[in-house]
């Protein structure tokens, strides 16, 4: 193990990270500026220190620069957080804003990233009304629109995705829906270098679409080549999470290297004198970026680019650099650059990901020594991926309460595959650029590529599919806490120290974090759960049902009916029944659930229902929401509208 004295980035890293927690979590006050000022004038000072008292005072440096560090990061996490906070008019307003990346056709809408430049200065997500005007929108086009812009918001159901979170650390202010009538284009343009880079991979995209490939098939290799996931299908998705290969849908580390080692290929002709390796350096430096600007600059990709970058300067120099330093300085220019990164989840796995290989790979790999090349390349990618896995999973279940159960079989038949494909998608693209000169040769190698490519990605999707549908492929509802995840790595770090060290406290502690995790669910256990009944939010389907002992039952016959609950009265009202009817007696009841209807009218009910609270369903119209929570201000009934304050439960 590499000692910290040779990783300098990690000894910056940490108060970058340490202050990025404590201006989320503790304070961000502006008394911490002088924290920073403190910090400087040490810096300043240990410049001026006695040659004397030189090493007695070596320390003044470090010092100041860990004040100066901590307190950047406090106070650059607070300035994204007001730069991403909603501040915006009541009303409709005019804005004036920039495209930042390629239109998304959705079902009802096309969605675009927007920049507004004015009055404000926020990062908004907008719905357009589908049209060719809306689809034609590119980078850097810009439009004048006039709207409301609204806040985001969870939709409230339990352990649902956190949307709004989300949005806020991708840098987003708010959300709108825009009508046709609502906006146009001014007709200016501001070129980027980004701009011309999303261009650039949409006409690739157009490129691949000559291809032949069905729709998963085009999918697969626009996110796999470039990482352009707006085609994926849920079930597709869902296949590869279930498979243990998710990581090759998101362009990272292993995308990243294998275009580097393309690009390090093709320009090895320019030999290995000095100057020839500056010179190739250089040029692969510019195409690594280059694809990491085509592919969106997901953080993965940066991360990537960032290590390979370093190691590229390091052979310019004749240095090695490619270490656990490499990865810390990586992760402190990100987190310099936005410390939102820090609780970004493909930063956190991909991070944890290249760590814990680089901790675990060559320890797991001198474990055995295979003589032949083919076993010492399966053994090599074999340990890779447990290694990865090791980084991973404690974090993967806390997210995402998922673990996939055959992960190492289905990563040893599908990684061989993605590089022959990112290599033949490099190839085909090429030759689509020289099939204009209509050369036989050069259009019949084009058309026998691009049977080959056909081929090698419907076999890697079968397999994918193949995985998916065995027993247990993916063990799902195995969320841990934060408590939990913390126990899990010092269990498995301390363990593998011991194994290298024969330290016995070493041991002690792996032990001692597995009873303290064994406690921490028999803790959970005697937690008697909460059962519920839900009205959930959900726009595009009326659902309800119970929870129960931790199990969703939904809720079959949605129709009006008393719903079954052992300790309220609770009645759901889904066609309005009751517009020409007459009752002499009134039923006092706790809810009245209003769905699908949009007639229903709390004076036309009252004289057959008495409730102590009324909820309407995501499935009542905007306008009939409003109209029934009016009359209920006006009868004195408290309301829950779901579309508006998210789902609502009922206990029992």
């Amino acid at each position: 193990m590499v000692s910290i004295g040779r990783m300098p980035f990690l000894r910056l890293l940490l108060p970058i990270v340490v202050g990025i927690l404590f201006g989320k979590f503790i304070s961000s006050s502006h008394y911490l500026y002088i924290v920073g000022v403190i910090g400087f004038v040490i810096i300043l000072f240990s410049f001026f220190k006695p040659r004397k008292s030189y090493h007695k005072l070596k320390w003044l440096f470090g010092t100041g620069l860990i004040l100066f560090l901590f307190s950047f990061a406090i106070h650059s996490y607070r300035y994204r957080t007001e730069l991403v906070s909603y501040n915006f008019p009541e009303g409709s307003s005019t804005f004036v804003g920039e495209v930042l990346d390629l239109p998304q056709p959705k079902k009802r809408s096309v969605a675009c990233e927007v920049k507004l430049i004015s009055p404000v200065n926020k990062k908004v997500l907008l719905y357009f009304a589908p049209d060719s005007l809306s689809k034609s929108l590119k980078p850097s086009d810009q439009i004048i629109v006039n709207t409301r812009i609204n806040p985001f918001k969870n939709l409230g159901n339990p352990n649902e995705f956190d949307y709004t979170a989300y949005m806020e650390g991708k840098g987003f202010s708010g959300t709108a829906y825009i009508d046709s009538s609502k906006w146009m284009k001014t007709g200016e343009y501001k070129f980027s270098l980004k701009t011309e880079a999303l261009l650039a991979r949409s006409h690739i995209l157009d490129i691949y679409k000559t291809f032949g490939l069905k729709h998963d098939e085009f999918a697969f290799l626009s996110a796999l080549t470039l990482g352009y996931k707006a085609d994926l299908t849920n079930n597709l998705k869902q296949a590869f999470r279930a498979s243990g290969t998710s990581h090759v849908l998101a362009v990272s580390g292993l995308h990243v290297g294998i275009v580097y080692v393309l690009i390090v290929s093709l320009f090895s002709f320019l030999g290995r004198r000095r100057k020839m390796v500056l010179i190739r350096q250089i040029i692969v430096l510019l195409f690594l970026w280059g694809y990491v600007f085509i592919t969106g600059m997901p953080v993965s990709v940066i991360r990537a680019a960032l290590m390979l970058s370093l190691f590229c300067i390091g052979n310019m120099f004749h240095t090695k650099g490619f270490s656990y330093n490499t990865l810390f300085a990586a992760a402190f220019f990100i987190l310099i650059a936005n410390p939102f990164y820090l609780f970004d989840v493909g930063f956190q796995l991909s991070f944890m990901s290249v760590f814990s290989i680089l901790f675990f790979q060559p320890k797991l790999s001198s474990l055995y020594k295979p003589k032949r090349k083919v076993s010492i390349y399966v053994w090599s990618l074999a340990t890779i991926s447990i290694a990865a896995q090791l980084g991973v999973f404690p974090l993967a279940l806390y997210y995402f309460g998922t673990f996939p159960t055959y992960f190492f079989v289905s990563n040893l038949l599908i990684i061989p595959f993605i590089g022959v494909i990112i290599y033949l998608a490099v190839a085909i693209t090429s030759l689509s650029f020289l099939t204009v000169l209509n050369i036989t040769v050069l259009s019949q190698i084009h058309e026998l590529i691009i049977i080959f490519m056909q081929f090698i990605i419907k076999s890697v999707l079968k397999i994918i599919y193949f995985f998916e549908t065995l027993p247990i492929a993916l063990l799902q509802g195995n969320h841990i806490s934060i408590l939990q995840v913390i126990l899990v790595f010092t269990m498995i770090y301390s363990l593998a120290f011991f194994v290298l060290r024969k330290n016995p406290r070493l041991l002690t502690l792996s032990l001692l974090s597995v009873e303290l995790i064994l406690l921490t669910i028999i803790f959970s256990n005697l937690k008697r759960p909460v059962n519920h009944f839900f009205v959930y939010n959900n726009f595009s389907k009326i659902e309800m049902g119970y929870n129960i002992n931790n199990n969703k039952i939904d809720l079959q016959e949605l129709s009006n009916k008393v719903v079954a609950h052992p300790t309220r009265k609770v009645i759901l009202l889904t066609e309005n029944l009751f517009k020409y009817s007459t009752n002499t007696q009134v039923i006092p009841i706790d809810y009245l659930i209003l769905s699908s209807d949009n007639t229903f009218s709390m004076y036309q009910l009252l004289p057959f229902f008495k409730p102590k609270k009324v909820i309407i369903d995501s499935s009542i119209s905007h306008y009939a929401a409003k109209k029934i929570a009016g009359e209920c201000l006006k009868l004195n009934i408290p309301i829950h509208d779901i579309s508006d304050l998210g789902a609502y439960s009922i206990n029992f």
